[in-house]
């Protein structure tokens, strides 16, 4: 029997949706509140940063290019978790790191800020294309791991590699234009190998 996909997509339009859901991953415990996030968002920063060292490593030896798209999802999943510490909570699960995302980076509920407003500042909120982008490289990453296809795509690769380091990127912008810029000595931007 075939298990139906859940629609995440609904959170952007559904904020009722979107609550409910978070308030169900809260019950669960799969999204929890977190007492010692001091320095937590750094360190999945640098944790982000490792795997796009990782990412370059392995596009330099021009093979395994299943381990850069799983590297590619490990970098962009710990810069996700950096910016869910920052709100006081981790996940310990796909969908609902996505519910947190959208909750409180896309529609940025505890500021009580307009659509348009959001849009004005739009440098410092994840887009929907981005938190999309973030379902795509796990369904990669799935394929990379799991599949028994062993000749993946460099130009793919190395699509998601770059799209992954603007993602890290826009993450760290998000926290120093939030104020934390203490927090997060020892991070620098990325930028993708020559």
């Amino acid at each position: 029997m075939k298990s139906k996909k859940f629609n995440w997509e609904i959170w952007f339009e559904d904020e009722k949706t979107l609550e409910d859901s978070f308030n169900f991953y809260k019950k669960k415990g799969i999204i929890k509140e977190e007492i010692e996030t001091e320095n937590l968002s750094g360190s999945h920063l640098n944790k982000s940063d490792y795997n796009l060292n990782f990412i370059n490593f392995l596009d330099e030896s021009n093979a395994y290019f299943d381990w850069i798209i799983i590297g590619c999802y490990y970098a962009i999943y710990h810069s996700a978790l950096a910016l869910l510490s920052r709100k006081g909570i981790s996940s310990k699960n796909h969908l609902a790191t996505l519910c947190a995302l959208i909750k409180f980076y896309y529609l940025d509920n505890e500021l009580g800020l307009t659509k348009e407003e959001i849009e004005l500042i739009s440098r410092s909120s994840l887009e929907k294309e981005e938190i999309t982008y973030f379902t795509e490289a796990k369904d990669k990453r799935e394929m990379a791991s799991y599949g028994i296809e062993s000749n993946f795509n460099k130009i793919e690769a190395i699509e998601l590699r770059d799209k992954t380091i603007q993602f890290v990127n826009k993450c760290k912008e998000i926290l120093e234009n939030r104020g934390e810029t203490n927090k997060l000595e020892g991070t620098k931007k990325n930028e993708p190998p020559n």
